[in-house]
């Protein structure tokens, strides 16, 4: 995963997959039959384990505006300093691969879709328990929510302050008052 974040898919060469993976060529070869097969995987991984650690942590209070503070604040960490300037490894992936990938693109708009449910499920919890307004629609501000960590991924690549970065999060969040 290492290799294709911070090379993507066309400039990473076999023997960069190698060295990165510590993997001779056959054992590359039996474990992902080819590069596409170890970037789709290396896509999976991160893809699951963001939907892991969002989900985990907008159930981590048991106040969920609480939580959405919290994985925002996340997201504050991973949008500046050198988290930041890494950057979001499905923003590059969609950045070099789309539109022309359909598989990537479908794996990119599956984790779209599955993020919004998360932040959905959330503000729906919060509603309940009279945190956010619940004349507000819980789809369009879950959107939202997930546009406005996309666009502060893409702002840490070109490196976005800490400081402007939480004042980005405070008045996003202020839509869910």
């Amino acid at each position: 995963m290492d290799v294709f974040w911070n090379r993507g898919y066309y400039d990473a060469s076999l023997p960069d997959l190698l060295e990165g993976m510590d993997l001779s060529r056959g054992s590359f070869y039996k474990a992902f039959v080819d590069k596409r097969g170890a970037y789709l995987r290396a896509l999976d991984a991160y893809i699951e384990d963001a939907i892991r650690t969002v989900g985990e942590t907008l159930h981590s209070n048991p106040s969920p505006k609480a939580a959405l503070r919290e994985a925002f604040s996340r997201q504050v960490d991973l949008s500046s300093g050198t988290d930041g300037l890494r950057g979001c490894f499905v923003v590059l992936a969609a950045v070099e691969m789309l539109p022309e990938d359909k598989e990537v693109s479908a794996r990119i708009s599956r984790l779209f879709r599955r993020l919004q449910d998360l932040y959905a499920a959330a503000i729906i919890r919060a509603q309940a328990l009279g945190e956010i307004d619940p004349g507000l629609d819980e789809r369009t501000l879950a959107r939202f929510l997930v546009c406005q960590i996309q666009g502060m991924r893409v702002l840490g690549k070109a490196g976005a302050d800490r400081e402007e970065t939480r004042a980005m999060v405070d008045l996003a969040l202020r839509t869910l008052d």
